[in-house]
């Protein structure tokens, strides 16, 4: 690790912007207007409007796919007007972050997990194996709380994506917030595992939350885990999704789940060897489907899902708008030079790549 290091910032607005990082840590952004340079130390950078949610991108795996996805996210939430930090712990991941993404402007926060600030509480929650990940997920909710944030996103930002343009993602998620404002939801997540589960599992993944419940009080509260023995016949390993799911059931605690209808989403990952852990999924017609289990492997019974209790989120788009993103833009199709779009019959594909990650 270099004791100094600076990175050349991308941004939307054309700005000539650069972070300084010591030790691996970004100290300074900085930017050049004509003739002059302003500075500002990562620690006084905005949160510039609390008046709308606060977006919280989890990002720790770096992979072929968690750039675009970041991408893709950040480009949703410049279409919302919303804020965001990095929650990251992976000091790789940050630096190809700084160099590769394009951001709305240079207030680009990244914070880490109070894995110590916090370690009772996460033993409290997650078992062995979801440690780290409880931890990042917790401190969301802290963090949040001492910014007097009072609504944001928790997202697992580097291996999903919604397959609609940013425009429309933005609207998708606007259309979360007002659902849950108009029917007093303290916490609703995609429908990534509820459907699939019948039921039984409310997880995180793609979370909004409103702190019309204390959510830190009730960590806080909660003294060991004894709560776990609700679950022991539906799963071996625990963390913060199933807490939720405890909180909905026992406590009474409206936490709800949503979908895109007519949608395209990818949990990205091994779509082969790990079909449960990732997945291609789409809503339609009251169903969710997982086409890679359902076509693939020719798995009816795992591959198509009547929506549990879940609320719809409909922008009045068929389905064949999301496949369109999926092909152009979740493909790499577009990186293929004309001779192999014309040798595997990809030129009406290819070429209409808007995005270009």
């Amino acid at each position: 690790m270099r004791l100094f290091e600076k990175i050349k910032l991308h941004t939307m607005d054309s700005t000539k912007s650069r972070v300084i990082l010591v030790l691996g840590k970004p100290l300074v952004y900085y930017q050049r207007e004509h003739f002059f340079k302003s500075f500002t130390f990562a620690w006084n950078l905005p949160v510039k409007n609390t008046s709308i949610p606060v977006f919280y991108l989890k990002v720790n795996r770096l992979a072929d796919y968690t750039l675009p996805c970041i991408q893709h996210w950040i480009n949703i939430i410049n279409n919302t007007g919303a804020d965001f930090y990095f929650l990251c712990d992976n000091k790789k991941l940050q630096n190809e972050i700084l160099r590769w993404i394009c951001f709305p402007n240079r207030n680009v926060k990244f914070i880490s997990s109070w894995r110590k600030k916090l370690k009772k509480i996460i033993f409290n929650i997650g078992t062995k194996n979801w440690i780290k990940a409880t931890a990042a997920h917790l401190t969301s909710f802290y963090h949040a709380k001492q910014q007097k944030i009072t609504k944001f996103w928790t997202i697992d930002a580097d291996d999903t994506m919604i397959c609609q343009y940013p425009e429309k993602g933005a609207k998708f998620l606007q259309q979360v917030e007002l659902y849950a404002e108009k029917h007093n939801v303290a916490a609703c997540s995609l429908d990534m595992w509820r459907s699939r589960t019948k039921g039984k599992h409310w997880s995180f993944g793609v979370c909004y939350v409103r702190d019309m419940v204390d959510f830190c009080s009730i960590f806080d509260r909660n003294e060991d885990l004894s709560w776990i023995s609700n679950y022991l016949k539906l799963d071996t390993a625990f963390n913060l999704d199933w807490f939720f799911t405890y909180l909905k059931e026992k406590k009474n605690i409206k936490i709800e789940s949503f979908y895109f209808s007519n949608c395209y989403f990818i949990h990205w990952g091994s779509f082969i060897f790990n079909p449960i852990g990732a997945s291609v999924y789409y809503w339609e017609n009251g169903k969710l489907c997982l086409p890679v289990l359902a076509e693939v492997f020719q798995k009816k019974d795992l591959g198509v899902f009547k929506i549990a209790d879940c609320f719809k989120v409909d922008i009045g788009k068929p389905l064949s708008a999301s496949l369109d993103f999926l092909l152009n833009e979740a493909t790499n199709f577009h990186r293929f030079g004309p001779e192999h779009w014309k040798l595997h019959s990809l030129e009406k594909i290819a070429n209409k790549s808007k995005m270009r990650y």
